[in-house]
């Protein structure tokens, strides 16, 4: 009885466990990532699961590393995380984010706003244009769809799923480079 009970711990373990790991966002690594100073500020609407959310989202790049910090339209940081062109690093985030796929919004984000990351070396990626929208393919599927509109840009991610709407905002923050004599 013992040995059942130990079995039925250790399989419930083992789903539990397998249920929190999310797969790897595949044509996310870039082997021709280069430093550069690059920034971006966009309002976010995301549509995942049952819930929605919006944030601001700034993205700063100085040198190899990319950082996106994720903001509430109260100013309460949700998250903050860098991308070095191998690997996701989330150095901080809110509790109610830590199911977010971060390696896919991550991956889906840099497709959509950063200058031509479609043309980084990615293995097996491939973008189409179809009517009025492109679509990203990795290893011959489907995986994210891009529509561009008006000041905005949709994202349909056909893996996860969710859907983004970002809104590029002026950028108003200034550079470090740039300071009052």
């Amino acid at each position: 009885m013992q040995r059942k009970w130990a079995t039925i711990l250790l399989s419930s373990f083992i789903f539990l466990n397998g249920c929190q790991v999310m797969p790897h966002a595949k044509g996310l690594q870039s082997p021709l990532w280069q430093a550069q100073t690059y920034q971006r500020q966009d309002q976010v609407e995301v549509q995942w699961k049952q819930q929605s959310f919006s944030f601001l989202l700034y993205q700063q790049q100085k040198g190899a590393v990319l950082d996106m910090v994720a903001l509430s339209l109260t100013g309460q940081q949700l998250f903050k995380l860098q991308f070095d062109g191998h690997r996701v690093h989330v150095e901080q985030r809110i509790d109610q984010m830590r199911l977010l796929p971060f390696e896919f919004v991550v991956r889906d984000l840099l497709f959509a706003t950063y200058p031509q990351f479609s043309h980084l070396g990615q293995q097996a990626v491939e973008m189409k244009q179809q009517a009025d929208k492109q679509v990203v393919y990795i290893e011959k599927q489907p995986v994210l769809q891009l529509k561009q509109g008006q000041g905005s840009i949709e994202l349909i991610n056909e893996q996860v799923p969710y859907t983004m709407t970002l809104s590029s905002i002026e950028n108003t923050l200034q550079t470090e480079e740039s300071s009052t004599p």
